[in-house]
């Protein structure tokens, strides 16, 4: 018999049979190249890696990895020494995907980031089929998708109505290319496939008209060692008094266009008229499609109907700072008069703050003033030096990293994480 033959690895299975247990086996191992694919394409590789590195619970399950291999290749006669080097291969990976995504996942190092740009395609897979290779297995069915594409190479999920409000809005039916499915044998019948017997690929792009734009915010989780670290001074009560005031950070929600909102303007206890919420939005929105990327920046307004500025410190204790490229303006109006306002932002750059606060409490109402207040934050924005924004990068606040803790109930997360990964790979070892 052949090498591949006897080989439970390259061969397949026993007797170069591809059996279930192999398939779970390519599965898990799959799972662990794209958890590691995931981490570095939202760029998360290093500040994820110093974070694990320098926890307790990262050598532990690599250890125990390590030893257990050990452990079966000594006890079981099946396990060659070509599969323990492979084993004792993939225990680091194995380790850092598993704790890198519990730490991004279900700790406070994962934070959510705005990012703003806007839709460049939006694209429709139809269902489809994947035919069996032998008699043996089953089709493998595939159902619709539909996805945005942004300017800046995001690719946001959506539904079938978003897909004809997009084919509208660009231009009509007219306007979609189409293209065959190459991995597809058949198309799937139902409500994700067009019916003419031939699997595609449907797309339109933006017809490049202005008015015909759509903005969207998209949520990305990042790390924050600031937060997870949580090195944040609290000052007991300081939200007494306030609750009636504070609100949740805001959170992107779907419309007709899709999951691509973000409500940047909040009104508490508050109101300026004109529809000023909407229209200064708006212009933000527009702004922040070059401007986001270019200052990886996000902007949020908060305005709040109480004279007293106390409330700004509750606000950053229940925002715990705000999001890493946040330039929050916070302004406290009452009876139609600004009477404070304070930017909260990762910056060093104090001049900037210090400025734009200044030149928002220059305006001394809101009423009538939406495209001035607009121009004022994004003039600042854009100024040269200190007057203007520098987001502070993450990399700064490195120091940090060792002192970001998981709670015990993640580690064991983790550790039962990484034992289902590479169970398939023990009992396809040991087997004969």
């Amino acid at each position: 018999m052949s090498y591949l033959g006897r080989n439970r690895f390259l061969g397949g299975g026993p007797h170069g049979k591809n059996d279930v247990l192999f398939k779970i086996f390519l599965g898990s191992l799959g799972l662990i190249i794209l958890g590691f694919v995931h981490i570095l394409v939202t760029k998360q590789g290093r500040e994820t890696w110093l974070v694990v590195s320098g926890t307790m619970p990262f050598y532990i399950i690599t250890s125990a990895i390590l030893i257990g291999g050990i452990y079966w290749w000594y006890s079981h006669e099946e396990f060659t020494g070509s599969e323990l080097v492979f084993f004792s291969s993939i225990a680091i990976p194995c380790s850092y995907v598993t704790l890198a995504l519990a730490f991004l996942w279900f700790t406070n190092l994962g934070h959510i980031v705005i990012w703003n740009s806007s839709v460049r395609e939006v694209t429709w897979e139809e269902a489809w089929v994947d035919e069996a290779d032998d008699e043996d297995d089953t089709d493998t069915h595939h159902s619709a998708s539909y996805d945005i594409t942004t300017m800046a190479k995001e690719s946001i999920p959506t539904t079938k109505a978003v897909w004809f409000a997009y084919v509208e809005r660009f231009g009509g039916q007219g306007r979609v290319n189409s293209r065959t499915n190459i991995w597809a044998d058949d198309e799937d019948w139902g409500s994700g496939s067009d019916g003419d017997g031939t699997a595609e690929i449907h797309s339109i792009t933006w017809d490049g008209k202005k008015e015909s734009k759509i903005p969207t915010s998209n949520e990305h989780i990042e790390a924050n060692y600031l937060i997870a670290a949580d090195t944040s001074l609290k000052i007991q009560g300081v939200k007494e008094g306030y609750a009636d005031y504070l609100v949740p950070y805001p959170r992107v929600t779907t419309g007709t266009y899709g999951p691509v909102y973000f409500d940047r303007i909040i009104e508490q206890k508050a109101k300026v008229g004109g529809g000023f919420d909407q229209l200064v939005d708006k212009k933000l929105d527009e702004a922040l499609q070059t401007l986001g990327s270019q200052k990886q920046c996000n902007i949020v307004v908060y305005i709040v109907g109480t004279a007293d500025i106390g409330f700004f410190q509750a606000l950053r204790e229940h925002w715990q700072e705000g999001k890493k490229n946040d330039i929050c303006v916070c302004i406290g109006y009452t009876q139609k008069k600004i009477n404070w306002c304070r930017v909260m932002a990762y910056t060093d750059h104090t001049e900037f703050k210090r400025t734009l606060e200044c030149e928002v409490r220059d305006l001394e109402t809101l009423e009538g003033k939406e495209g001035t207040f607009v121009d004022t934050i994004l003039k600042r924005i854009k100024a040269p030096g200190d007057k203007g924004y520098l987001r502070k990068p993450m990399a700064d606040f490195e120091f940090l990293a060792s002192d970001v803790k998981m709670p015990w109930y993640i580690q064991f997360l983790a550790f039962a994480w990484a034992g289902v990964w590479l169970l398939p790979t023990v009992a396809i070892c040991i087997r004969d």
